[in-house]
């Protein structure tokens, strides 16, 4: 039986650059917990972010694996946090520099609705499309500050094959760290071996579960460390084909609203004691 969903938030529950979670999808959240079903997001997002896709409803993400596992929530708990080591994050940047309209984005710890964060060695004409794009606010900045930092990115205008330059170019240069891709333009930062996949045993520790009684949705190269943990992952049919293909099952796309509709279908199932029927 399932008791806990998991989900990846940019396009698997909510299609990039949308401002809501559908109103759909929160029905459906809310009816798959009074079947007696846990959710929580499972993002590279943090708790300011996910404030404003639920509107504010922060039910919706009092337990999960937020930050890219950076972070986990039980029951409105931080069970854990682990920062941004910054003098790692200063070499990658200096790497990063070298492409031109290249940068890495520091995000601190104390944070707020504005979601700040600093662009490092970059310029104002760089900075404002992702800042927009991913809405942060960006304060310009010569190096990485001393601030104790959740979260960082880099972001890259050149195309994918750069992109993959920089990755491979990036972890080789700073071991501390592992890059992953969520969307086209953009790597998150995460110490390295940290990821969605880790936290979860700590997680299902802490809510007394089983992996076999969890179910998670996902899109992108920031998911497959979840879904290689988790026999029941769910890919959206716009994943990535790595994502795709680490999938066990296989839903619609993430525009037409196809998470909230499974998430029906699992409320549905548990109050009937039967299996979701996308997982037949």
């Amino acid at each position: 039986m399932i008791k806990l969903v998991l989900t990846d938030m940019d396009n698997t529950l909510i299609p990039f650059g949308a401002e809501r979670v559908s109103p759909r999808a929160m029905d459906a959240i809310r009816e798959l917990r009074a079947a007696g079903v846990e959710f929580g997001p499972a993002t590279g997002r943090d708790t300011q972010e996910l404030m404003r896709f639920f509107g504010g409803d922060d039910s919706a993400f009092q337990t999960g694996i937020l930050s890219n596992g950076k972070k986990i929530y039980v029951d409105g708990e931080l069970r854990r946090k682990s920062l941004i080591d910054n003098a790692a994050l200063q070499r990658l940047s200096d790497y990063v520099r070298g492409f031109e309209h290249c940068f890495v984005t520091a995000y601190p710890l104390a944070n707020d609705q504005t979601n700040p964060a600093w662009c490092i060695a970059t310029t104002e004409a760089d900075a404002a499309p992702y800042a927009e794009r991913f809405k942060f606010a960006c304060t310009l900045a010569d190096a990485v500050p001393e601030d104790e930092l959740i979260a960082a990115t880099v972001a890259c205008p050149l195309g994918q094959d750069v992109l993959e330059k920089i990755k491979a170019g990036g972890m080789e240069a700073c071991p501390e760290f592992d890059l992953v891709q969520p969307v086209d333009a953009w790597c998150d930062v995460v110490p390295r071996g940290l990821n969605k996949g880790t936290a979860l045993p700590m997680l299902l520790d802490a809510m007394g579960i089983s992996q076999d009684e969890v179910v998670f949705f996902g899109d992108a190269e920031n998911d497959l460390a979840l879904m290689g943990a988790l026999e029941n992952s769910v890919a959206v049919a716009n994943a990535t084909p790595a994502a795709a293909a680490a999938a066990r099952y296989h839903i619609g796309r993430c525009d037409e609203d196809s998470v909230a509709a499974a998430l029906e279908e699992i409320a549905c199932a548990t109050r009937e004691g039967r299996t979701p029927r996308f997982m037949l």
